[in-house]
């Protein structure tokens, strides 16, 4: 399924969807993390997810053109 289909579904209250969104990013938010303090780690994970499922909610998707 591809990013964009699953923002639609997202936005429209599909928390599978959402959490599919997070797993596809979770290997990256992982690996920029090992760059942080371990004692602040958890926080801006849990931080970083936050801002991604804001983002999601709040992305205008692009208009279907005829």
């Amino acid at each position: 399924m591809t990013l964009l289909t699953l923002v639609k579904r997202a936005q429209n209250n599909d928390e599978s969807a959402m959490v599919e969104i997070i797993e596809r990013f979770e290997p990256k938010i992982r690996k920029s993390l090992k760059f942080t303090d371990i004692g602040v780690r958890e926080d801006i994970h849990q931080e970083i997810i936050f801002r991604m499922i804001k983002a999601v909610k709040s992305y205008n998707l692009p208009k279907k053109s005829n």
